[in-house]
């Protein structure tokens, strides 16, 4: 199987930079592991891009949501079976408890 192309919008990868920098700077004991969880499950999807579990989302369709399990952060995504490209749209804290606004920039 071909492997998919990862590209992430503009706005998830400012939340990847900010959540990155906010474990280094809190997680003393573990300040890789937000890196090394996001980098793991991006190595999955480009894989097995259908990973992540469908999410409804009444503009956007086919977005999936994929879990950081230790880190409780979100991966927000669509593939595009075409292209093989799989775009990341939001990378996003769990705790927040609340979903991030979605878009394909």
């Amino acid at each position: 199987m071909k492997r998919a192309r990862v590209r992430l919008t503009k706005e998830a990868a400012r939340q990847t930079r900010e959540a990155a920098a906010w474990w280094i700077e809190n997680r003393p004991a573990a300040p890789s592991l937000f890196r090394e969880e996001l980098a793991a499950l991006l190595s999955l999807l480009r894989t097995a891009p259908d990973a992540g579990a469908p999410h409804a989302h009444r503009r956007i369709k086919g977005i999936r949501r994929a879990p950081l399990p230790t880190t409780r952060y979100l991966v927000y995504y669509v593939h595009d079976r075409e292209s093989g490209e799989i775009l990341v749209l939001a990378v996003w804290s769990s705790l927040r408890g609340r979903p991030p606004r979605l878009s394909l920039r």
